[in-house]
């Protein structure tokens, strides 16, 4: 097995593991309100994105290089970026159909200010 695809392999491997936990998080943080095709763009777009380091650091250590690190980081980020933005198509015209609540006067009188 060549360095390249090893190098591949171990940051698919670790963004995947890694990009269920961000996702998760990111997905208790704020709601995904553009159902079951927004939450795979969001699990992609963060797995691409946490794979980053160690995609770089494994092709370093296999002495792949700058030459190997580098274009490989961009394909992993690029691939983030498209998957988060594919995210924001689906998920933008669900999250306008929620209605925001606001600030009331009952907030107001609780909120001690």
């Amino acid at each position: 097995m060549n360095n390249t695809l090893l190098a591949l392999i171990i940051g698919l491997g670790f963004g995947l593991v890694l990009g269920y936990f961000v996702a998760r998080s990111s997905a208790r943080r704020e709601k995904i309100y553009g159902g079951q095709v927004a939450q795979i763009f969001h699990y992609i777009g963060a797995a691409a994105v946490t794979g980053v380091l160690p995609v770089v650091i494994a092709s370093l250590v296999l002495r792949g290089g700058f030459g190997l690190a580098f274009p490989l980081a961009v394909s992993f980020m690029v691939s983030g970026f498209l998957a988060l933005i594919l995210f924001a198509i689906v998920e933008q015209p669900a999250r306008s159909q929620v209605e925001t609540r606001g600030w009331t006067e009952q907030d107001a009188r609780t909120s001690g200010l």
